[in-house]
């Protein structure tokens, strides 16, 4: 083994030497010429020493199996986790939200190989994030993309154990910043009421002069309509907005709502009962002629969140009420489940209809309590009557010591 500082001539003719000791040994008869990286004479004895280590123990056949992978980029290694869930099938915005954690990340601690990914590292960086001010929720989404990443480099056979299996996520219960509540069924049916005629109201307010045609009054009327039956899908049947969107008539039969996996969110085939109610409001939408491929909410119908917050101040409904607790479109569906669990629904039933894979998921965030008739359940308890007539209280027996 010998160690070497390179020399060569400048420009001006005068011998030059480089900074940089390299190595120059023979493993097994094959030459190692490689830089130490290392301006320290005392460093670069230590460095080439692992690296004659590592060329013996690569040719006995006993060296690291991930050695190679950790002298790569470590944006390789996420580029190649992207990869795969891509291939998974995910939808583009996890694959874009994975991407960006990873990426703030990196970018936040400089780690460059998967040396650097270490628990400390990681717990750093999520004391750093709560300390700018982040919810418990957006910092165990990012906690959630690290502990991911770890186990696919596991899987990958990239590291040999995870290093963010002990990072533990916060508990959200503590630091709720958006929290939504169920309406009750009289704030329902306003704003289903105002969604129904709220444009073509409008329409009439702004135009008191010149009127509106018989063309605009029929369009308004059906922007209204559409409206009221995009709610109550999401209230009826607890269906997501982009499910909605998504939906097409041929999901709609034999008092079924059929979700592909393509639109659900578990990516799996499901269906969810209708109400009669809602079965029938759907048939009288439905227009004449439609195709079973054809879309239920048309192309540019589906109300954005100032559409929606214009018909809650229509039905005087507060976007957020004293405790905090505000109301937006997928306040709809944590509606559709607490109306389950006020109706007697067996938990296990209402998990099924909401189509969450965790029970507590249905029951401590889709279930608003206030809209549950506690008094009405502790009333049922079979508890024994009590005697119409107190028995007459005996007097008290005392003992005496001293007798």
């Amino acid at each position: 083994m010998h160690l070497y500082r390179r020399k060569w001539k400048g420009p001006d003719g005068q011998p030059r030497t480089g900074k940089t000791w390299w190595l120059v040994a023979h493993v097994g008869g094959q030459r190692l010429h490689v830089s130490t990286r290392s301006r320290d004479r005392r460093a670069a004895e230590l460095v080439a020493a692992q690296i004659v280590r590592r060329a013996e123990l690569r040719r006995a056949g006993v060296a690291d199996a991930y050695e190679d992978e950790h002298a790569r980029a470590l944006p390789e290694h996420v580029a190649d986790f992207l990869t795969t869930l891509k291939a998974r099938g995910v939808v583009p915005k996890y694959v874009r939200d994975r991407a960006d954690c990873l990426q703030e990340f990196l970018e936040a601690t400089g780690a460059k190989t998967p040396r650097d990914l270490t628990l400390v590292r990681a717990s750093a960086w999520v004391e750093a994030l709560k300390a700018r001010g982040l919810s418990a929720r957006s910092v165990n989404r990012r906690v959630a993309a690290l502990k991911q990443l770890g186990r696919w480099l596991v899987a990958a056979q990239r590291l040999g154990q995870d290093p963010f299996a002990a990072l533990r996520r916060l508990n959200e219960a503590e630091d709720r910043r958006h929290e939504r509540r169920a309406l009750t069924p009289e704030e329902a049916v306003r704003l289903l009421e105002a969604a129904r005629t709220r444009p073509l109201a409008e329409a009439r307010a702004a135009r008191c002069n010149a009127g509106v045609s018989a063309a605009e009054h029929a369009r308004l009327t059906r922007l209204g309509e559409t409206r009221a039956v995009i709610y109550s899908l999401a209230l009826g049947a607890g269906l997501r907005a982009g499910e909605i969107r998504r939906l097409r008539w041929q999901d709609l039969e034999g008092g079924l709502v059929r979700i592909p996996a393509a639109s659900a969110k578990s990516r799996r085939d499901q269906a969810v009962p209708l109400p009669g109610r809602l079965v029938d409001l759907l048939r009288a939408y439905r227009p004449r002629g439609a195709q079973p491929a054809d879309p239920v909410v048309p192309a540019g119908a589906f109300p954005n969140s100032l559409t929606f917050h214009r018909d809650l101040k229509a039905a005087d409904i507060p976007r957020r009420d004293a405790t905090g607790r505000v109301v937006d479109f997928h306040a709809l569906r944590t509606t559709y489940v607490s109306w389950l669990a006020a109706t007697g629904a067996h938990p296990r039933t209402a998990q099924a209809l909401a189509r969450h894979a965790d029970i507590s998921l249905t029951m401590q965030r889709y279930t608003d309590p206030r809209l549950l008739d506690l008094k009405a359940s502790v009333e049922r308890l079979p508890l024994p009557e009590a005697p119409r007539e107190a028995p007459a209280a005996e007097p008290l027996r005392t003992w005496n010591r001293r007798a």
